[in-house]
């Protein structure tokens, strides 16, 4: 376990699970859901509890993430993934005899998938690397399993790229959206507060400011990988957002007061206008 005695600090190698489970600092991930839920939200996690375990489209990209990262250390797809061969599943396929759990207890290090989720990473990784800017950014990225933990304005922080060049990080993420409505998963993602606050983290530790390139991959047919930044006045909002979640995170704690001024009190649910408006536009 690291011990972070001083700010800012970057930590290469870190596990990723001791980078989720060190206390003290705060993520992107837990100021936006701040942000969105408000002070109940914060009370919850502030508790230690979470508010979402996880599911198999999660497993799948943090399994992605992973394999590309290895690429850009220098290993291939097959060093890093291993698919059960059939002696050891049960007649239906299952996993749960003796000789699929010793087989399972030797895989060291490495993705245990099935043949179509191995089909899955391999088109995936494939469409990554045939495009040119990703594939840029994955020959280019010199460093990788980087945290870094830094105060900004008082406030204790922590930030993970997938990938850091010399003169830039950038982010990696799977997405089952059309492209056309990728606009949502960056909202309702966070990505802009993604960038805003890694770009402060780097900053911190010497680098110059720098746009963040996401690096979008499909996880359905056909597996494109697009690249994009995201709009400069977009990311600016999201800092201020960020900066006003931050101060309200501070004040909750140093009063122990999280739940709102209202709360218990009967109130009248307001209706966005848009859903008052049956005209259907197309």
């Amino acid at each position: 376990m690291h011990s972070i005695d001083k700010l800012p600090t970057k930590v290469i190698g870190m596990p990723g699970e001791e980078y989720h489970r060190l206390k003290g600092f705060d993520s992107r991930s837990f100021i936006s859901a701040v942000a969105k839920g408000g002070g109940e939200v914060q009370q919850w996690m502030d508790a230690g509890n979470s508010l979402f375990s996880g599911n198999s489209a999660t497993r799948r990209g943090s399994e992605f993430d992973q394999i590309v990262q290895g690429v850009c250390e220098g290993k291939t797809l097959a060093e890093q993934i291993r698919v059960p061969p059939k002696e050891v599943l049960g007649s239906n396929g299952s996993r749960s005899t003796n000789a699929y759990k010793a087989w399972e207890a030797e895989q060291i290090g490495v993705i245990v998938c099935t043949q179509d989720q191995c089909e899955q990473y391999s088109k995936m990784l494939d469409s990554l690397m045939a495009n040119s800017a990703a594939r840029d950014l994955v020959e280019n990225t010199t460093e990788t399993q980087v945290s870094v933990f830094f105060d900004l304005e008082g406030h204790r922080l922590k930030v993970r790229p997938d990938g850091c060049c010399q003169d830039r990080w950038w982010d990696l993420k799977t997405t089952s959206a059309k492209w056309d409505q990728l606009y949502r998963s960056v909202f309702d993602y966070g990505y802009g507060e993604q960038e805003w606050l890694y770009v402060n983290g780097a900053m911190a530790i010497g680098m110059g400011p720098f746009r963040m390139p996401f690096v979008f991959v499909q996880t359905a047919a056909p597996y494109a990988c697009h690249v994009y930044y995201l709009p400069h006045d977009y990311v600016a909002e999201c800092g201020e957002r960020m900066l006003s979640t931050m101060e309200l995170i501070r004040l909750r704690r140093a009063t122990g007061e999280y739940l709102p001024l209202d709360h218990g009190e009967i109130r009248e649910l307001e209706i966005p206008a848009w859903v008052r408006n049956k005209e259907e536009v197309y």
